[in-house]
């Protein structure tokens, strides 16, 4: 059949295709069938291309997901009514279909925002036909125009206000020293734990200049299972770089984080590190632990039972947070300033 450019279909005829897709009839099939260029068909497929969450049950393996690219006409009927209604100013993403399958494939695969994926796109100089700000980004997407994404947004929760009855255990934070607040020194951590409905619990420490996150599994919120980590930490790190890595701590006071001079104590003998406690009911003195710990949620949501977890699993927890682009980081990650800063550590030496 010649070609005489691209067609506008009619919703009947992308049902058509919808239905002879997921029948598994050939593209140059489904063109003569509709009296179509087999171009056009391709070109249909590309504008109503999505990705498809499929779960398939193992009695072994348990419930696994994943994502397969598929075909739908309503996707391809909204998409075409945007572009026939976008008036004055024409749609700055034109034809960059490579530009909106890397975001919805991010997004979807990887479980980075939006805004964290144009981010390192900006940060990484990765070359797209397309350029766009953060507010254009959302506006498509309210738009529909990024198949399967959407952007929820946050109820505002009354909070009770609480009344201190108790005094912070060991060193109060308001002793801790103006460059630990400003963020402008590497080494100085916060210490939290991610609790579930059983026993075993997760040792979160965030260092407070990168952002760098270190997770380990517990079997219990004791203060000895949290010493344990700290002894395996500096034994990992030895004892010189250990206390260059990790000169502060601050927690909240948690019966876990009770026993400061176990904390505090090295196992190379003498103090391996000074701990700051925050008043007691104020987690936003330790907000970027609090932070992050939402970021641990979207892996391993509350009422989860962190028992079914390995450290192994912790572990792949803890590799997609430290690579994550951050907006605060200006979209690099806290594996590369974290190995940045290791790297003047080092020369130091």
């Amino acid at each position: 059949m010649k070609h005489k450019g691209i067609k506008n279909l009619t919703y009947t005829q992308r049902l058509q295709i919808e239905t002879l897709i997921n029948a598994k009839i050939k593209v140059k099939d489904i063109a003569k069938q509709l009296g179509l260029h087999i171009s056009t068909v391709y070109y249909e497929l590309k504008r109503g291309e999505y990705q498809h969450l499929k779960k398939t049950n193992d009695f072994w393996r348990g419930t696994k997901i994943k994502y397969i690219t598929k075909y739908s006409a309503q996707i391809a009927q909204q998409r075409y009514e945007i572009n026939c209604t976008a008036k004055g100013r024409p749609l700055k993403l034109g034809d960059d279909y490579e530009f909106v399958h890397y975001i919805e494939d991010r997004v979807h695969n990887e479980k980075i925002s939006p805004i964290a994926v144009l981010g390192q796109i900006k940060h990484k100089n990765i070359y797209f036909k397309t350029d766009i700000s953060r507010t254009t980004l959302y506006r498509y997407i309210d738009m529909g125009i990024f198949a399967g994404i959407r952007i929820t947004k946050r109820k505002s929760k009354y909070k009770k206000v609480k009344v201190a009855k108790r005094c912070p255990r060991g060193t109060s934070i308001e002793k801790r020293p103006s460059e630990i607040n400003a963020r402008k020194t590497f080494g100085h951590w916060e210490m939290d734990c991610v609790c579930g409905p059983t026993n075993a619990t997760i040792l979160v420490l965030s260092e407070r200049l990168t952002r760098k996150e270190i997770l380990f599994k517990m079997e219990n919120q004791t203060s000895n299972s949290v010493i344990n980590c700290l002894n395996t930490l500096e034994n990992n790190y030895g004892q010189i770089m250990f206390s260059k890595i990790f000169k502060s701590i601050t927690m909240d006071n948690g019966s876990e984080f009770a026993n400061f001079a176990g904390i505090e104590k090295s196992i190379f003998g003498g103090k391996r590190t000074e701990t700051y406690y925050c008043h007691p009911y104020h987690s936003a003195e330790r907000g970027t632990n609090e932070r992050l710990n939402r970021e641990i949620r979207r892996l391993i949501p509350k009422s989860t039972s962190l028992t079914k977890y390995t450290q192994s699993d912790i572990q792949v927890v803890e590799d997609w947070l430290n690579n994550y682009p951050r907006s605060i980081l200006d979209y690099a990650t806290a594996n590369e300033l974290f190995e940045e800063q290791l790297k003047l550590l080092t020369w130091e030496q």
